[in-house]
């Protein structure tokens, strides 16, 4: 099978690829295929290639919000690259690659003059992802900046959809898990290029006050608006709970970090126990943020 993917242009083929090495976590297992794929003819030929043999996939940004399994993944994971980590502008509307990192998008825009992004800042992985996660901060969301998104479905159809049309809320879209977000246009506005640097300082002073260091997968529950995860989690006396090597953050309880040994058994034992007790005493049911892969 390796050698047929090899036979095509535009993909980079490894085979049991450690998934640890692909999450800012630092866990999971191996891949049984994970494909790096360059252009829209190769991620178009190699889910032709996946779909005659039915096997399953996953289309993954940085892997900064991502809980993989110990066992690893007996399928493909597809990592957008080349072209799809590309920006174009046109004025004050930028076209982002589905791979194009946050933080490339946010210096682009700061380059050429435009801001409405800085919330943004500090966020780490992908585009791609953020959309489809509704990624944000600080009360605002990546949606407020969205204009429309180019999807790819599994009938290798290509679809412009306009921002007004995709549902979004907390922490969700409703665009589909099996939809791959290859284009997404912002639309930005014309500002002094020292005040949004001083706006983005500013954010990323107040995020790394709150926030901890370390190999986590940032805020792993959504916030049960308009209540705060970290602090019922806080509240609970939860603070610095370990379970092997994964442990509740000090700083944040929000947070789930890898002290460097963890496995995701570990985190889903501590995800358990943190969810059980805020229900129990809080009477709130938490839901993850992460997205939590078996």
């Amino acid at each position: 099978m390796k050698r047929i993917l090899k036979g095509m242009r535009g993909i980079k083929v490894f085979k049991n690829e450690p998934l640890k090495d692909y999450c800012s976590l630092r866990i999971g297992g191996k891949v049984r295929y994970l494909i790096k794929v360059y252009n829209k003819k190769a991620l178009l030929e190699t889910l032709e290639f996946i779909k005659k043999r039915r096997l399953k996939f996953l289309v993954i940004g940085e892997g900064t919000n991502i809980l993989f399994p110990d066992e690893g993944y007996n399928g493909v994971i597809i990592k957008l690259m080349g072209e799809f980590r590309k920006i174009k502008r046109t004025k004050n509307i930028f076209l982002c690659g589905g791979g194009v990192l946050i933080k490339n998008f946010i210096n682009r825009a700061v380059e050429s003059g435009y801001g409405g992004m800085e919330f943004l800042a500090g966020i780490p992985g992908s585009i791609g992802g953020a959309v489809k996660g509704n990624a944000g901060a600080f009360g605002k969301a990546i949606s407020e900046i969205l204009s429309r998104v180019t999807l790819l479905d599994l009938k290798g159809e290509i679809k412009m959809i306009n921002r007004d049309k995709i549902k979004f809320d907390y922490r969700f879209s409703n665009i589909p898990d099996n939809a791959i977000i290859i284009e997404s246009e912002f639309k930005l506005k014309k500002a002094e290029k020292k005040i949004i640097k001083r706006r983005i300082a500013e954010i990323l002073r107040m995020r790394w006050q709150r926030q901890p260091r370390g190999l986590s997968a940032g805020s792993f529950f959504k916030n049960p608006r308009p209540l705060s995860a970290g602090k019922l989690i806080e509240e609970c006396g939860l603070k610095g709970f370990r379970v092997g090597d994964a442990t509740i953050s000090k700083k944040h309880a929000n947070f789930i970090i890898n002290l460097g040994r963890a496995k995701a058994k570990d985190v889903l034992k501590l995800v358990r126990i943190v969810k059980k007790k805020v229900k129990e005493i809080k009477g709130v049911e938490l839901e993850p943020e992460v997205r939590i892969i078996k």
